[in-house]
């Protein structure tokens, strides 16, 4: 056997699963199509907090957040008629020197966000090479690049996977388990007989990423923003700000009639988007077209292989969710794939991945959708009248000032989307301890912090800069808030089961209302597994649910 884990696909949520696998113990195989030190695209620029968290388990939070943008750059969100036109309205955002010493100043959308690591504005360019150090240099992965997946085979035992290499041989790897994370065109899904299902199409979009200069000069003195949302009577679009200089990514959305990506004119919807006259100079890195669809695999597994991220899910990239979902998918399988492996969790626990993960996909990826829908109803499809650019016209400022309002309210919640990281719950899981109450709901924007089992367990800090995830251990651990609470037959329990359940001891949290219990257990993704005021009557039945056994008791 080549490895106990395959891992199909080196991106982002390939790279997490692997590395998080790794850092279990567990030996993991990592196949890549493309070679070894080839650019990242720069689709993906949020890397959102529950994904920071995980960054900051593997000890690269720091590095990641120091990438990309000048430390003096706002991650601004603006909406205007062009990169250098007149702005419709701005949702102010902290750069990375602002959120010092404090991660959340007052007076910005995500003020008071109970977590460790606020979301970072950050290129994909950067964010992958970085994942890519810390993959190479954890012990226990083999990298191979230049490898495609062919398609597999599996029986009761292991997964073989038919790979072709960059010379045009071919051979098996064998594997216990294979996780599909090799993107949208997966051929691992597409051998599972997946099919996508959804909304085939939302938007086209061509993509451009093009080094401009001389562009912040335009900018008259005005603050810049990480993020433009542009509407004129030429071109509807999105500029993102890569490293804050003079590189910039440009959406331009395509007439939904388009059947020639070829026949637009490209470099005149540059200028457009820009704002720039015909003799202003930029350079072209690389473009793409592409269709933004919400889709979701009808299923996420297969027996011993399972499937992740752009594998499983298709959606526009609104809210910044798209590259961030897949490593959650992937850190989730993750986990339930090494317990299986180290002996103590029963392979039933792996139910637990469909379970959790497939109706998360769905509710983000219709946020994702609504989300998209509403701004591009907001900012008018074929209504923006050419005098909406004029600086000074007092009926273009009074309807610049009318759209921005309505702009403002509408994006506050897609670009501090506190319900989208911390909201979201498992529900039906059988590896939770279901206590008959409901999380709260919430909504792209909101949230109600909960320790309803399949809820994350809200953040807080047991001394200045440490956090109570930091704390957590790699399977379960017991969070105790009264230390007059016997707990060892819960301990004793899991030992004889030999499930690990690290004790961890905190201050009694009296003014949150969020913690009413006495002892939470808590999985190493944040979410609660159990809690209660007192250890069960029958510990053993509640750590068998825990192991993926059968139902215990709460």
């Amino acid at each position: 056997m080549n490895a106990s884990l395959l891992v199909a696909g080196a991106g982002p949520v390939g790279m997490c699963a692997a590395i998080a696998a790794a850092s279990r113990g567990i030996d993991v195989v990592v196949v890549e199509a493309n070679s070894a030190g080839r650019s990242a695209d720069a689709k993906c620029n949020t890397v959102a907090s529950r994904t920071m968290e995980t960054l900051r388990g593997f000890g690269i939070a720091e590095q990641v957040r120091n990438a990309g943008l000048p430390d003096d750059f706002p991650t601004d969100v603006v909406y205007a008629s062009s990169v250098a036109g007149p702005e419709f309205t701005r949702i102010g955002l902290p750069s990375r020197a602002e959120r010092r010493p404090d991660p959340f100043p007052k007076g910005f959308p995500d003020t008071g966000w109970r977590t460790p690591e606020p979301f970072v504005r950050v290129s994909q360019l950067y964010l992958n090479p970085i994942l890519a150090r810390r993959m190479h240099a954890t012990p226990g992965i083999t990298v191979l690049h230049d490898t495609q997946v062919l398609g597999y085979e599996q029986d009761a035992e292991q997964v073989r996977v038919q790979v072709k290499d960059g010379t045009g041989a071919t051979r098996s790897l064998t594997a216990r388990y294979l996780i599909g994370a090799d993107g949208g065109r997966s051929a691992i899904r597409h051998a599972m007989g997946v099919r996508l299902q959804g909304d085939a199409e939302l938007a086209r979009m061509r993509s451009t990423l093009v080094r401009a200069p001389g562009l912040k000069a335009l900018f008259d003195g005005r603050r810049p923003a990480w993020m433009t949302w542009i509407a004129n009577h030429k071109v509807r679009g999105v500029a993102v700000a890569i490293d804050g200089a003079d590189t910039w990514l440009l959406h331009r959305q395509v007439p939904s009639d388009t059947s020639d990506f070829d026949a637009l004119d490209l470099h005149g919807s540059i200028r457009d988007l820009l704002g720039v006259p015909e003799d202003f100079r930029y350079e072209v890195l690389s473009h793409e077209d592409w269709i933004g669809r919400r889709m979701v695999a009808s299923r996420l597994r297969d027996g011993r292989v399972f499937l992740a991220g752009d594998a499983a899910h298709l959606w526009v990239p609104f809210a910044g969710y798209g590259m961030n979902a897949g490593i959650a998918d992937g850190m989730n399988i993750a986990w339930l794939v090494a317990n299986v492996l180290e002996g103590w969790a029963d392979p039933a626990m792996l139910d637990a991945y469909e379970t959790e993960r497939h109706p998360i996909t769905e509710q983000v990826s219709r946020l994702a959708m609504q989300s998209m829908l509403d701004t591009i109803d907001a900012m008018g499809e074929n209504t923006v009248p050419p005098s909406l650019a004029s600086r000074f016209n007092p009926a273009a400022i009074a309807m610049r000032k009318v759209l921005g309002a309505k702009l403002h309210k509408l994006n506050v919640p897609q670009f501090a989307p506190e319900g989208l990281n911390f909201g979201y719950y498992y529900e039906g899981s059988p590896i939770i301890a279901d206590d008959g109450e409901k999380a709260p709901p919430y909504t792209m924007g909101s949230v109600t912090p909960s320790t309803v089992p399949g809820c994350r367990m809200p953040h807080f800090w047991l001394a200045p800069n440490d956090s109570v995830y930091d704390h957590l251990g790699p399977a379960y651990t017991l969070l105790r808030f009264d230390p007059a609470v016997p707990v060892e037959p819960l301990l004793a329990a899991a030992r004889r089961a030999r499930m690990p359940l690290a004790l961890l001891d905190a201050p009694a949290r009296r003014d949150d209302p969020a913690f009413r219990h006495a002892l939470l257990i808590v999985r190493r993704d944040q979410h609660v597994a159990w809690r209660g005021n007192t250890v069960p009557a029958r510990p053993s039945d509640l750590v068998a649910k825990l192991c993926g056994r059968e139902k215990g008791a709460a």
